[in-house]
């Protein structure tokens, strides 16, 4: 007889709930001086491979009121230009940009018309570099962001800078995929000698290619791979 099919997500996430029936006074009086607005509470991230990032992304937009594209482009790339090296030499770090689009926009004033260049500063994170010390690169990278678009408003040239916060993140997650593959199939094998029996073996039947490395940022020190990955379990035909 064959066994109903049990499907095996990329991911399993185990709750545990702690209850207690009451609280001492005293314990709540300390557990309230620890609760406050200003400290976040702890988070929940979901398990994958906890690896350390090697860049910050950043993404930045900047319009120009014109009365054509042709005339904005060259406005722009000088723009775009400037902030590039004033974040290299504000960070001295190795800093590239990635420029994804230049495209036209409904402009402030009215019948107007914005040229607009969007794109994302990738600047390095060494790995030696601890986490004080990225922490204090964000902060230069959103100072150069907010001096930039004040000086943009200052010229009153039509030019007007937008900036995105720094992210973590790792370059390549690709890299990583035989590690999370290895990583579900060891995951796979024991929830299989668990759930087998003599009578009723078990194998994996039915999986689907996997899909992107997905990467969810945790701080400017570690970022969390995963993988999904979905196959089946059939009885092992006899």
């Amino acid at each position: 007889m064959k066994l109903r099919h049990f499907v095996i997500p990329g991911c399993v996430v185990l709750v545990c709930l702690w209850t207690s029936c009451g609280r001492s006074s005293v314990s709540s009086a300390v557990a309230s001086s620890y609760e406050s607005d200003t400290a976040p509470a702890l988070e929940t991230v979901e398990e994958g491979l906890k690896v350390r990032p090697d860049v910050l992304l950043l993404s930045f937009a900047f319009r120009q009121e014109t009365e054509s594209l042709e005339q904005a482009v060259p406005k722009l790339k000088a723009a775009v230009e400037r902030y590039v090296r004033a974040a290299a030499e504000a960070s001295k770090a190795e800093v590239a940009v990635k420029m994804k689009e230049v495209s036209l926009a409904s402009g402030r004033k009215m019948a107007g018309t914005d040229a607009m260049a969007h794109g994302v500063l990738e600047v390095s994170l060494p790995e030696s570099q601890d986490f004080w010390g990225r922490s204090a690169l964000v902060a230069t990278l959103v100072q150069v962001g907010s001096q930039e678009a004040a000086a943009a408003e200052k010229e009153n040239t039509g030019l007007r800078a937008t900036f995105g916060f720094p992210e973590a993140r790792v370059r390549d997650p690709e890299r990583q995929r035989a590690e999370l593959m290895n990583r579900w199939v060891e995951r796979a094998r024991g929830f299989i000698s668990q759930a087998q029996t003599e009578r009723a073996p078990l194998q994996l039947a039915g999986c689907e290619p996997p899909g992107a490395v997905k990467q969810e940022t945790v701080s400017v020190d570690e970022v969390v791979l995963s993988l999904a990955v979905s196959c089946r379990l059939d009885a092992v035909a006899k």
